[in-house]
Order: C-alpha cells, then sequence, then structure tokens
C-alpha cells in the first residue's frame, strides 16, 4: 500500500514536469505599502518554463525599460522601477516571443507583523 501511494506521489510530479511548456514566465507585480516606509513597488519574474529563457525587456512604466540578458529555468529575478517612474502595467517580452502583462497587486496585510498595521 505504502509503495503505491509513493508511485502514485513520484508518477504525479513527474507528469507534472514533463507536461510543463518549454518557456514559460511567471509575472508577480507587487505593490507595498508600509506605515514607514511608504509605497515599494517590486516585480518579481520567474522562469516556469523547461528552458531557458533569453533578452528579457520590461517595461515599468513610461521611460524605464529594464534588461535582463538570460533567466534559468526555475530562477526568478526582482526588478525595481526608477523613483520617477510612475506606477503602471508592467509589459515584458522575449527572444522565443513571451509577451506578458500584468498589473500591481497589494500583498494582505496580518495584523502584529511589520508593515501589518495597529
Amino acid at each position: 500500500m505504502a509503495a503505491m501511494l509513493i508511485g502514485g506521489i513520484v508518477l504525479y510530479f513527474y507528469n507534472s514536469y514533463i507536461n510543463r511548456p518549454m518557456f514559460a514566465l511567471e509575472l508577480d507585480p507587487t505593490k507595498d505599502t508600509a506605515d514607514i516606509s511608504g509605497t515599494q513597488y517590486r516585480i518579481r519574474l520567474t522562469n516556469i518554463g523547461q528552458d531557458e529563457v533569453t533578452r528579457i525587456v520590461v517595461n515599468l512604466g513610461e521611460h524605464d525599460l529594464q534588461n535582463l540578458s538570460s533567466l534559468l529555468p526555475g530562477q526568478s529575478y526582482f526588478f525595481y522601477p526608477k523613483p520617477d517612474t510612475s506606477p503602471a502595467m508592467i509589459s515584458v517580452t522575449t527572444n522565443e516571443g513571451i509577451h506578458i502583462q500584468g498589473d500591481y497587486r497589494s500583498p494582505t496585510k496580518v495584523l502584529g507583523l511589520p508593515g501589518g498595521g495597529r
């Protein structure tokens, strides 16, 4: 019974791994408001595909284009907009033809944690 359970778990993870797309990115733009530091913007880009993604261009707003040469599978990278950039829709393009867009989200605040309010 235990061997069947372990075999099922291994099969599940193997199946989910081989069914990943060759090239894929996950975009997570976050707008975080804290009591002391004001509003902070950060954009996390993660390669969730099987192969390396190259020549990544991230448009963070007017006159704020940032580049990254490559991102390996499973690797993440954080982008931070320039101080004079007004927050807007984030757009990402790559050499492999990926084009994704995202809008900022605000994380949930929990009382008692830093930045959670009073």
